[in-house]
Formats: structure tokens, C-alpha cells, sequence
């Protein structure tokens, strides 16, 4: 970077000198530096959540004691029967849905000893069986999705035993720690019925930035398309109620198998995706142009697709782009699956990695039926964009920031990604409490924060163009201190790069704003 001690001498002075110095280091692609994530895993066979740690570093969860038991019903004060999907809240604590006896349990480990069977670690976050003041039942309630203002979405499916098809709305209203209290669950959609068990099957649901909330349809008679819809609630009555509220977003091409999607996951970046059981695949796609609708040919890429048959029930984002996948089938494995080769595939040689096989494992505790995986550091995208778009890079496209994690202080789980960096160059990233709209001299971008600016160490974009950086928040770098945020505080971080566009210069991403909670 171009030395300019007039205009920031808190971040100049000396990135200037450092840059150079480190540019004689190749540093490892971000995508692959980082060792396998300790994840949790709901059974329905076992009616239990296991915790995969590797203890060995070697790769996979396949030694000795690296899966334990982190719930079940047999110790714990709830009851599982089919115990389908599970999602990690921004407080840290875990939402584990089951379809059979309908509630939403919450599962926090208070006392840091790896699981939730202590007193009061397990609690009923939605009795959708009829128990809550709004009366509104989960019925068959499987895929959820907690958003960043609060609120949990869930896909509940009729089968047959009551109910209603829905995407229903929960949000604890008066912080007790449920969302069992009046006014607290809407039902948010019910897709028109067509007069037959199965003719809709909300199996999943997601909410990116845009604020629609999108849902998967997986009916089964024919009477709506299979595929991903999108609800917007365009009148703001605060449910969806209008024909002009819902539209196909994205309706996979046929591949010669009958499809049938089980989840919906997100990226930091804002893309979907979806899996398909029918034909062994998964589909990464995103609304490009903006128009509403993902063009198959063009927004939609086929990323996995199984060398064999594959019933693939969820799969997770890691915070380094690969995905980490359920497959209950036999063997009952879990996979990770990285891009190796920098292609945004998953298809290359080594780029399908199983991380748990139930044949291989030594135990003594496996997991026999896996439903659904999360991340126990957390996955979801946290924090508002500023200052953005940013400004063209020699990628041709904004450098953008987004983070992943919890809000939560407590938690202490933020990582920073920076995308469409150019490939291979070093850069850093800035924190600050202040915004600003600054222009470094030579630069090609906007300084989109105010001093006092704190920098992390020197990084490199991986040659997908991505660079990462963890952030310790009781240890955020500030001119010659590091300042623990507080609950309340809202930090601010961007990512700046060296570029060429068209000569040696710099240049930074937008900003992510993120306001903490205790």
C-alpha cells in the first residue's frame, strides 16, 4: 500500500511497511488452513444430539471419543421421537425440531462440561402441540432458520395428524427464554391448499438480507411446483396474503430423477443451497440480476453431485466455504466437501472428504441416523453492510465483507470473509467504532471507517479470492491496545487489499457493522 501518514497515520504508517515485507510469503488458501470445525449432530435413531470434536487432528470424527452425547432423551428432561433438524441461535444456544412430538426443544450447555443434560439446559422454546398461548401448532415441524433480528422461522408439513401446511413465526417477545407466549407465533404462510395430504411440504426455510423469506416445496401430488419460494411481505400486514407475496424463485431443472429437497442452507455471501435425495445432488444458486426468480441456466450451478446414492438430509456452511453434509443411509456418514481446486464445485478429486463413517469409527458412542448438522462455533451471517457497493476492483467487482457467528460477547464467535479480492493478494482487515467515508491518496476505495482504526495481521486472498480472519472480541486491535467489545458496542470492520486497476495501488471492501449482545 502506498504510505499516506497525512491522511490515517493510525493505519498507514506502518501498513506500508509491512505489506512489502510479507510479500516474499506464500501464505496457505484460507479455504484450506483451517482444521476440521467441531460440529453437533441430531439422531433420530438414537433420539439424541451427538458433539464431533477431532480430538486427533487428523481430519475426521472417526477416533476414539470424538463423538459424545451432548443430549438425549433417555438423561435429559425432554423427550425425542424423531428429533429432524437443528439450528444454533446468536446467544449460542441450539434449537433441535422434531416432527413427532412437535416442539422446538432449546438445548445450552451453561456449565461448559460438552453437554446439555445438566438442570435447566434443556428447555421448551416452542410447544407447538397445542401447550402456547397463540395456539398456533407445529405439525411435522422440521427445517428452521433464525434470522439476525430474532426471529426463528419454521417449516411445518402436515401429515396428516392435524394442522396446517405453514411457515410459521416465533419470536420471544419478552426475552423469558421461549416464544410460548401470546402474540409470540404467527402463522406467517400457509401455501393454498389443494385438498390432499401432501399436495404442499414446507420442508425448510431461510431469510438473506434482501428481508424475503424463502421456503422449500417439496409436495408430493403434483398440485405445486418442487422447488424454492419466495415471500415477501409487500403490504407490511406482517403475514403473507396476497397472490403477488409468493413466486417461484428457483425451480431446479429435471435431471431424470423425482425430486425431493430436504434443506435450505445459506452462505455468508448470500447463496442457497439445496439438496436433492431424488437425484443424489446438491444446487448452489442466487438471484444474480436481482429480477425475484433464479434462472436455471444461468444463477444455478449443479456443485455435488454423489458418485452414488446419496440421501443427503441437511448440509451446513463452514465459515471457509466448504459444506459439511448428513447422509442417513448405509453406511450413515457425514462428508465435508471442499473446493480444492478453486472452481466454486465440489466435484474435483478429493473434494468429497468423509469425516464420520458409522463402519469405521471407533467409538464407543456413533451416530446411527444423522438428521441434520450445525456448526458449534456457529455458521450464520451476522451484522449490517455500510458504505457499500465498494469499488471496482481489477476482478472487475466490488470487494465485499460479510461475518459469521454469534452477536453475542459471551460466545466469542466472529469471523471475518472478504470476497472478490483479487486472487493471491495480501491485505489485511480494519476494525473500528466509528464509520467514516475517507479516500486513502492512491487508492482506488473508500476508507469507510473513522479513527481511532485498529488492523489485524497480514493475510492473503485464497486463489478463489476470498480472504478470512477470526476475530478474538475481547481482544479487537485498536491503535498500540486491544479493547474487549461490550454488549451494546457496535464495531465496524472492512477488508483492504492490494490491487491493480490499473496499477499497483490498494483497495477495500464495503463494511459490516455489528452491534453486540451480552
Amino acid at each position: 500500500f502506498p504510505p499516506t501518514p497525512m491522511q490515517r497515520p493510525t493505519i498507514c504508517s506502518s501498513a506500508a511497511a509491512v505489506l512489502p515485507a510479507a510479500a516474499a510469503l506464500l501464505l496457505p488458501d484460507a479455504a484450506h488452513a483451517q482444521g476440521l470445525e467441531s460440529v453437533l449432530v441430531t439422531d433420530t435413531s438414537a433420539d439424541a444430539v451427538f458433539r464431533c470434536v477431532d480430538l486427533d487432528g487428523n481430519g475426521d470424527f472417526n477416533g476414539q471419543d470424538e463423538i459424545t452425547v451432548f443430549y438425549d432423551d433417555q438423561s435429559g428432561a425432554f423427550p425425542l421421537t424423531n428429533n429432524a433438524a437443528m439450528i444454533r441461535l446468536p446467544d449460542g444456544s441450539y434449537l433441535v425440531s422434531d416432527t413427532t412430538e412437535d416442539v422446538l426443544l432449546r438445548l445450552r450447555d451453561l456449565d461448559g462440561d460438552g453437554d446439555a443434560l445438566d438442570a435447566g439446559e434443556a428447555t421448551l422454546f416452542y410447544d407447538g402441540a397445542g401447550a402456547s398461548a397463540s395456539g398456533v401448532e407445529l405439525t411435522s415441524a422440521r427445517g428452521m432458520f433464525a434470522d439476525g433480528d430474532g426471529v426463528v422461522w419454521v417449516a411445518s408439513a402436515n401429515t396428516g395428524g392435524g394442522g396446517v401446511d405453514a411457515i410459521v413465526r416465533l419470536e420471544d417477545l419478552d426475552g423469558d427464554g421461549d416464544a410460548n407466549d401470546a402474540g409470540e407465533a404467527i402463522e406467517f404462510y400457509t401455501p393454498a391448499p389443494g385438498g390432499s395430504v401432501g399436495d404442499s411440504i414446507p420442508s425448510a426455510v431461510a431469510r438473506i438480507g434482501d428481508g424475503a423469506v424463502y421456503y422449500v416445496e417439496t409436495g408430493s401430488t403434483g398440485v405445486l411446483a418442487k422447488g424454492v419460494y419466495r415471500l415477501e411481505d409487500l403490504d407490511g400486514s406482517g403475514v403473507i396474503d396476497g397472490n403477488n407475496e409468493v413466486s417461484l424463485f428457483f425451480e431446479p431443472p429435471g435431471l431424470g430423477g423425482s425430486p425431493f429437497h430436504w434443506d435450505l442452507a445459506t452462505d455468508a455471501q448470500g447463496r442457497f443451497y439445496l439438496n436433492d435425495t431424488g437425484n443424489d445432488v446438491l444446487w448452489r444458486f442466487s438471484d444474480v440480476d436481482g429480477d425475484g426468480a433464479v434462472d436455471p441456466q444461468t444463477e444455478a450451478d449443479l456443485v455435488y453431485q454423489a458418485p452414488g446414492s446419496s440421501l443427503i438430509w441437511e448440509s451446513s456452511v463452514a465459515p471457509d466455504g466448504s459444506l459439511y453434509v448428513a447422509e442417513d443411509q448405509s453406511p450413515d456418514r457425514l462428508l465435508r466437501l471442499v473446493d480444492l481446486d478453486g472452481d466454486g464445485l465440489f466435484t474435483g478429486p478429493g473434494e468429497e472428504q468423509t469425516i464420520f463413517e458409522e463402519t469405521v469409527a471407533l467409538g464407543p458412542t456413533l451416530i446411527a441416523s444423522p438428521k441434520g448438522v450445525v456448526f458449534e462455533g456457529g455458521s450464520g451471517t451476522i451484522g449490517a453492510p455500510e458504505c457499500g457497493p465498494a469499488a471496482l476492483n481489477s476482478t472487475g467487482s466490488p470487494a465485499s465483507i460479510t461475518a459469521a457467528g454469534s452477536v453475542s460477547v459471551a460466545a466469542n464467535d466472529v469471523t471475518l470473509i472478504a470476497t472478490d479480492v483479487p486472487s493471491l493478494q495480501f491485505g489485511l482487515f480494519l476494525a473500528s467504532m466509528d464509520a467514516g467515508t475517507g479516500m486513502p491518496a492512491g487508492s482506488q476505495g473508500v476508507l469507510c471507517l473513522g479513527s481511532p482504526i485498529g488492523r489485524y495481521p497480514v493475510t492473503a486472498a485464497s486463489p478463489a479470492g476470498e480472504m478470512t480472519q477470526i476475530v478474538d472480541v475481547s481482544a479487537i486491535p485498536q491503535p498500540n491496545v486491544l479493547v474487549a467489545a461490550a454488549a451494546g458496542e457496535t464495531w465496524r470492520f472492512q477488508a483492504w487489499f492490494r490491487d491493480a486497476n490499473p496499477s499497483p495501488t490498494s483497495n477495500f471492501t464495503d463494511a459490516v457493522a455489528i452491534t453486540f449482545l451480552p
